[in-house]
């Protein structure tokens, strides 16, 4: 007889690669929009976007790097990826002027990163062990700290 813990597992490994594909999807059909001018809306993107694709979604990157909520980047979600490579290669040939602002956006397709509710990939595993002094991880883990908080200070700068 089959072990039940066994057939529950494999329903949620499946339903877990279901979720990476569409989220492996969802990617392939969004777009990156970087140096919008801070009084951009969903509307002026949807609107601006809509003489050669037709917008799904828009959702706005928060920018940690300064200390105040101002837009600069957003994530376009559009039909297909066909539209997205098109509304890509429009914004690289010609300048591409959002709500009438001087200055022109940058597009690029998005990646699987820049998405803050991206899933695990299926059958990855984390691990989170405590690093000792002595350890031989421990010296790169210093290094990686001091350099973030020196990173920090020149941002504030």
């Amino acid at each position: 007889m089959a072990n039940p813990n066994e057939h529950a597992e494999g329903m949620m490994g499946e339903h877990a690669e279901k979720e990476y594909a569409d989220f492996e999807a969802r990617v392939k059909r969004t777009i990156y929009i970087d140096h919008l001018s801070p009084v951009v809306t969903r509307q002026v993107i949807r609107a601006a976007l809509s003489q050669c694709a037709h917008v799904v979604s828009v959702e706005f990157v928060e920018n940690y790097t300064i200390p105040y909520d101002i837009p600069a980047a957003a994530l376009v979600e559009l039909d297909d990826e066909s539209q997205a490579r098109s509304a890509v290669d429009l914004m690289r040939d010609f300048p591409f002027i959002i709500g009438g602002m001087p200055r022109p956006v940058r597009a690029s397709l998005a990646r699987p990163e820049m998405f803050p509710d991206r899933p695990s990939p299926p059958g990855s595993k984390m691990e989170f062990l405590w690093l000792k002094q002595g350890d031989p991880e421990y010296d790169g883990m210093s290094k990686l700290k001091s350099l973030a908080k020196r990173q920090e200070a020149e941002n504030m700068a």
